[in-house]
């Protein structure tokens, strides 16, 4: 199975999300767990589940990552067995396979690889089991960006840590830019240039598609943090789910000024058109339209420069460091760094009889050469700021990985909530509702996202903000 088609891994369509939430509901979850803080005197079973040809960029490359973290577990831990629970598929089969799993102590898998989304749902649930007695002697701990650190935590309980994130930023063609005029390095400083950019492209190269902005439901929550929410988070009214309300935001200036932006590119004809960016695979369109000289800015993810290395070869394009610049979104207000962050977290069950031995795992699964090897072979930034500047992990897709790790730490984390999908799909609606009519007026969209989430959520559930 070609790599492209796993890329869109945040990929959460509304009725998986649906079932994981239907589950969680049927659960009966109980007291929650406390942290065992010993494993057993004899032989045992660690269980472990991971996607088995999703996360990672190839399933030999999976393979062997998890092996030889398992390698290393048993040659610490001699009594041991690792039990592979190996889930083929999509996010939306990981997702429903591990709803299934957790519903049952015993069928729950001691340690699991879950994607950020859900991480919120299941510890509610749950399913999760609270990691703090462990991180408090958990070195590497500590050196996780406190953003990073609170995508697994929930009124200061801590439930997964994290494997590794994407995030967002602007990629672009310099040599198309040298041809269209525009001085090098590119860094706008508001959303207009931005515009403005893909104007003087579109006059000076034409066959040439300006820019990529994901739109439409295709890509699910994907294309959306890869997307629209880049502008949301990075505008003067950044909330999309209020923790405070416990309300999700339908309408807000915020909304407002993105929609606005994506009115604009549309009603200009600087983007692709919807037979493209309404594809299941769209989040990976840019990697070989960039390559074939069709696409001169998108606004995409780190995982671009690891898919052009010869390792990972999809497309191999050993010119793209030549070719391709990259740039900070900036925020509306002018300067600052506009990107959402999402990933891939390790969680252990709520009732695992071997959770002390499920956290050691964990931590070598987070040791170096580890966690840099995840970050290469599954398009990530490593969660330890300390790796970030290491040649193995810097020198794997220059420039590339060294400028995504710089701006993880001013990124904005992705809703872990179990509604989220139904307010992606709300906004999926909206921006494809301006991709296929750019007469749509940004209070349409908005109307649009606002009843879809009314309809869905009920009344109670949402807010706008002034």
């Amino acid at each position: 199975m070609s790599k492209s088609p796993r890329r869109a891994r945040f990929v959460s369509a509304a009725a998986a999300a649906l079932v994981a939430i239907a589950l969680a509901a049927c659960s009966g979850s109980g007291a929650t767990a406390k942290a065992p803080s010993t494993e057993p005197a004899g032989p045992f079973v660690l269980k472990v589940a991971y996607g088995s040809n999703y996360v990672f960029d190839t399933t030999g490359l999976t393979q062997k990552w998890w092996q030889q973290v398992a390698a290393e577990f048993k040659a610490s831990h001699p009594k041991a067995t690792v039990q592979f629970i190996p889930i083929p598929g999509s996010y939306n089969d990981i997702v429903t396979k591990l709803s299934l799993l957790y519903r049952s102590a015993s069928t729950a898998p001691d340690v699991a690889e879950i994607p950020t989304g859900q991480i919120g749902l299941w510890a509610q649930a749950g399913y999760l089991l609270p990691l703090n007695t462990y991180l408090k002697s958990a070195s590497w701990w500590g050196r996780f960006p406190k953003v990073i650190q609170s995508e697994g935590t929930f009124s200061g309980t801590v439930y997964a840590v994290d494997q590794g994130e994407n995030d967002s930023a602007l990629l672009y063609n310099k040599q198309m830019f040298a041809t269209a005029g525009i001085p090098l390095p590119w860094q706008p400083k508001t959303w207009q240039d931005i515009i403005t950019a893909a104007e003087r492209i579109k006059a000076k190269l034409p066959g040439v598609t300006p820019l990529w902005l994901n739109s439409g439901t295709g890509s699910g929550a994907n294309g959306l943090l890869q997307g629209i929410n880049n502008f949301i988070v990075g505008s003067k009214t950044p909330t999309i789910y209020d923790t405070g309300t416990g309300k999700f935001v339908v309408d807000s200036p915020g909304i407002r000024a993105a929609l606005s932006l994506y009115s604009q590119a549309f009603a200009h004809g600087l983007v692709a058109d919807t037979s493209a960016l309404f594809s299941p695979n769209a989040v990976t369109t840019p990697l070989t339209w960039f390559q074939q000289a069709k696409l001169a800015i998108a606004v995409g993810s780190n995982y671009y420069g690891g898919n052009w290395t010869k390792a990972i070869s999809a497309p191999y394009w050993p010119q793209a460091p030549e070719v391709m610049g990259e740039a900070v979104i900036p925020t509306e207000a002018g300067g600052g760094v506009a990107s959402t962050l999402g990933g891939w977290d390790f969680a252990i069950a709520a009732h695992s009889p071997v959770a002390k031995a499920a956290f050691d795992f964990i931590s070598l699964a987070e040791n170096q050469q580890n966690s840099i090897d995840a970050a290469n072979w599954a398009g990530w930034v490593p969660p330890d700021r300390d790796y970030w500047i290491l040649p193995a992990y810097t020198d794997f897709a220059p420039p590339y990985n060294a400028f995504f790790a710089r701006i993880t730490p001013f990124a904005t984390l992705t809703p872990s909530n179990s509604a989220y999908s139904v307010w992606v799909q709300g906004m999926g609606e909206a921006t494809g509702a301006i991709a296929q009519n750019p007469r749509t007026s940004v209070s349409q969209a908005v109307a649009i996202l606002r009843n879809y989430v009314t309809g869905q959520l009920g009344a109670d559930r949402v807010e706008v903000l002034r």
